[in-house]
């Protein structure tokens, strides 16, 4: 399966961005009209809504000039493109290279801290975030039950277990991989290995638990029926009781009729909160830094205290009227005038475009339900910069002072030599030189969903039509998406996953919103 990338990239040649559509000619929702997606991510966004998988896969070609330059990356959108493709197979090669790949780049990642500091964050390579890495076996798991091969998704349910329990944060227990556990219980639970599905359902509801008071509402009330069932055919009556208890179980619910199955339904929703650029200049004249190269402690201290004070001015005003006056070239132009150096900082800010649907209902036959959200992927991605963003503000003035200190020893040196128009004009362009080495790292795997949902039911075996029901801000249905006919087996578990849009991009106050609102523990309980 891998050779259609060989043959698909034969045609693409070096490969290139096709002609922007006319603004007037796109939806609403359509990636092309963001502001703060790469071009490539945008078009890929935009093959991937079209069901044009072919056209994505040759942007992402390895001899295509727009490909990312990251090959994690690469790989990782890849993988994403095959599967909603329906190219399980080839899917499961970019993921399995990816897998490796994002493991020895965890362990790497601590010798290349030091270009981190010297010149900017996106010179290490990049490495996923824990709740995205969780992404990579909830894949290949739907990968190999599409496939029809339950060993295959045994494999991967054993190895997402292993992995999973070496992504933990102790710092924030919610990595975001409740749904991940839920679905390697159901492929523990169709391979008849009863111990290991009860350990995955419990790491479920533990990984939802800890979320609950920041993103969601704590573990669906569906996840206490199978909890119930694990626990009683894994013969640990105990943790059966609590569940029913804790749920308020029905008898239905803990005791399905004979002759029944399940079909459970994932539904990805929107697009991931993705990192955008945002930048602030701030002047730093002689005065600011004076004793910051010396042996003094305490001078070196003050200046960078000075440096810090400015730098959240600039910030703050930034903030308030949407730019900062440092920030325009002809008050760049009169402090360089007056011997100040420019300092430029970079770093990466969450963008939420995310054209997700306000709801999403499933409807079996004439069943419907409204298929709750599990887990919110851009709230977690979000926490995590959060968690980040101080580290990231350090090294940013850490890397500005050395250029700073680099640029006046040019200066000086040169002024000494060649006279002080000379030792000017080199301290500026040592200025530029390092401004130019400032960028934020934006690289992230644009093509995750923003939110998942699950739907579950208990139905009599045989044969059902199944469809999505798209629906609007007013509960109307702006689309309905069939999902064909199905056929479940007594005592046997189907599982079916599909991805959905709404009508509009959104923006990212929905993101800071979603985070500002967040239940407490107490109300989530």
């Amino acid at each position: 399966m891998p050779m259609v990338v060989v043959a698909l990239g034969a045609c693409a040649g070096a490969g290139a961005y096709p002609r922007m559509p006319a603004p007037g000619s796109l939806p609403a929702n359509s990636p092309l009209l963001s502001r703060t997606l790469g071009r490539t991510d945008a078009w890929l966004r935009h093959y991937v809504m079209q069901g044009k998988a072919d056209s994505a896969v040759l942007l992402l070609d390895s001899q295509s000039k727009v490909r990312p330059h990251d090959e994690l990356v690469r790989q990782l959108q890849l993988g994403v493109v095959y599967h909603y493709a329906g190219k399980w197979e080839a899917s499961n090669a970019a993921f399995d290279w990816a897998e490796r790949e994002a493991g020895q780049r965890w362990t790497r990642s601590l010798t290349q801290q030091a270009g981190q500091l010297l010149v900017n964050d996106a010179v290490v390579d990049y490495v996923p975030a824990s709740g995205e890495m969780a992404l990579i076996p909830y894949y290949r798991m739907l990968n190999y039950l599409a496939l029809g091969s339950s060993d295959g998704a045994l494999v991967e349910a054993r190895k997402a277990s292993d992995w999973l329990s070496r992504l933990g944060d102790r710092k924030d227990p919610c990595v975001g991989d409740g749904f991940v556990h839920y679905l390697a219980g159901l492929a523990f639970r169709g391979a008849g290995e009863r111990n290991d599905a009860l350990v995955s359902y419990r790491n479920a509801e533990r990984s939802f638990g800890a979320c609950a008071a920041k993103d969601a509402a704590g573990p669906p009330e569906w996840l206490g029926a199978e909890l119930y069932r694990a626990a009683v055919d894994a013969g640990v009556r105990p943790v059966a009781d609590s569940a029913a208890a804790r749920y308020r179980l029905a008898s239905y619910a803990m005791r399905p009729e004979a002759g029944t199955g399940e079909l459970v339904v994932f539904v990805e929703n929107g697009w991931v909160a993705h990192r955008a650029s945002a930048d602030v200049h701030v002047p730093i004249f002689p005065r600011d830094v004076e004793g910051i190269d010396s042996d003094d402690g305490e001078s070196v201290l003050s200046g960078a205290t000075r440096v810090v004070a400015n730098l959240v001015g600039n910030l703050q005003e930034q903030a308030y009227w949407g730019e900062a006056l440092d920030d325009r070239p002809d008050f760049q132009l009169a402090a360089a005038a007056d011997g100040a150096y420019i300092m430029k900082l970079a770093w990466p800010e969450s963008r939420l475009e995310a054209s997700d649907a306000a709801r999403v209902r499933v409807v079996v036959d004439s069943q419907a339900v409204d298929a709750p959200v599990v887990e919110d992927l851009s709230a977690v991605m979000f926490r995590r910069w959060q968690a980040q963003r101080p580290g990231v503000f350090t090294r940013m003035v850490g890397r500005s002072i050395v250029k700073y200190m680099a640029a006046h020893s040019l200066e000086t040196s040169t002024t000494h030599k060649h006279g002080e128009t000379a030792g000017w004009i080199a301290g500026r362009l040592a200025n530029l030189a390092g401004n130019a080495l400032e960028r934020a790292d934006t690289r992230s795997w644009t093509l995750l969903p923003d939110r998942i949902s699950v739907a579950r039911f208990t139905l009599p075996a045989g044969e059902h039509a199944v469809r999505l029901e798209v629906l609007d801000e007013g509960g109307g249905v702006a689309q309905t998406i069939d999902l064909g006919r199905v056929t479940l087996q007594p005592r046997g578990t189907l599982v079916l996953n599909r991805r959905v849009w709404g009508g509009e991009m959104g923006d990212v106050r929905q993101l800071y919103a979603r985070y500002a609102a967040a239940p407490t523990q107490a109300e989530a309980r």
